[in-house]
């Protein structure tokens, strides 16, 4: 394991973004402890439907919010008041701004102090994101769009499926870069190859020949991938009509989980039995290819100087436009100029060239 540091990344030991924190299916009126980003969360739904996270340990003594569960607190109507929790301990109230706005046994004002932080929350496809950021800062671009998940044609993934724990995520970025372990690790060769920077958005677009898969895919077939920051990254298989969407949060610093969840078009235009085997088929096949790089990833030594050969692709810019995360959103635009733009490999011709032909 390595952390940020000994990759050089940046100022921060986790970057800025949006990050998944688990599935909307786990999150329910009991409190739910989690851990990210090094710290103790705790997650819970208000009675508004409303998703809430705050840090897990309560000003007063210091108790985790969701632990206690045979305390008279937590096992009283009032533990869980419309989007309010109680700390078990002395079920101090807290709201989902992170204030304590109420003490049983207290009558004067309630401290200042006696507050905890409220994480930025979006639910979307089925996935609860949190938004990090050392600075404390609103969030400075939207969580990744897929306008396929509202089309009635299209079938989701039951929910966020997790994959496996893992090293330090760059380790997992570097993917989008690599060209060169296409063939080696998965099978088939890449016919066409390039990469892009532009802000907070990474693309990779690839053409490769395979073996035809029936019903899926035949010789050859197109990709559209990315990150849309450093917590999210998609996929768009363009005969099959597919899209993946692959979580990437950081555990500690050194550490991270995987996940994927994803949607694909129903070829009779209706979701029924047979467009949900479809899915099945397609999202095992997606599970199984991250799982092929997971087989390495999780026995590798930490990366941290690649022996760059043209033919591998474009490692160091891809991790110089990762690293505007891991430092203050102020350098961000002119880290990302350093190599904002299209890349390609040696060996390779450009995906755009390919797809003009």
């Amino acid at each position: 394991m390595a952390t940020s540091a000994e990759y050089k990344l940046g100022e921060y030991a986790f970057p800025r973004g949006w990050f998944a924190v688990g599935s909307s299916s786990e999150i329910g009126r009991k409190p739910v402890a989690l851990r990210y980003f090094g710290q103790d969360l705790v997650a819970y739904r208000g009675e508004s439907g409303r998703v809430v996270v705050l840090d897990a340990y309560c000003p007063h003594m210091g108790t985790h919010l969701a632990s206690g569960p045979s305390t008279a607190t937590s096992r009283s109507p009032t533990h869980m008041e419309g989007d309010n929790i109680r700390c078990p301990f002395h079920a101090w109230r807290f709201g989902p701004d992170g204030v304590c706005n109420h003490i049983p046994y207290h009558d004067g004002p309630i401290p200042p102090a006696a507050r905890i932080k409220s994480w930025t929350v979006e639910e979307k496809y089925g996935v609860v994101f949190v938004w990090h950021d050392a600075e404390e800062q609103a969030p400075d671009y939207p969580l990744i769009d897929f306008p396929e998940w509202d089309d009635p044609q299209w079938v989701r993934w039951p929910g966020l499926q997790h994959l496996c724990d893992l090293n330090h995520p760059i380790e997992i970025f570097d993917n989008m870069s690599d060209v060169a372990h296409l063939g080696h690790l998965h099978g088939g060769d890449a016919v066409a190859y390039e990469n892009e920077y532009d802000g907070h958005l990474m693309h990779q677009r690839q053409r490769s020949a395979v073996e035809p898969v029936a019903g899926v895919f035949d010789a050859t077939y197109s990709t559209h991938a990315g990150y849309v920051g450093p917590g999210t990254a998609f996929g768009r298989f363009v005969e099959m009509q597919a899209v993946q969407l692959i979580c990437v949060t950081p555990i500690e610093d050194g550490t991270c989980r995987l996940w994927q969840t994803g949607m694909v078009r129903s070829r009779s235009g209706t979701v029924d039995d047979e467009a949900r085997a479809f899915r099945d088929q397609i999202s095992a096949m997606f599970g199984n290819g991250l799982m092929t790089d997971a087989e390495v990833w999780q026995f590798k030594k930490p990366a941290i100087n690649v022996m760059q050969l043209p033919g591998d692709g474009p490692f160091r810019q891809s991790r110089v436009w990762y690293s505007q995360f891991y430092n203050p959103r102020a350098k961000a635009a002119e880290i990302v100029g350093r190599v904002a733009g299209v890349h390609y490999s040696k060996n390779w011709p450009p995906f755009t060239a390919e797809a003009a032909e």
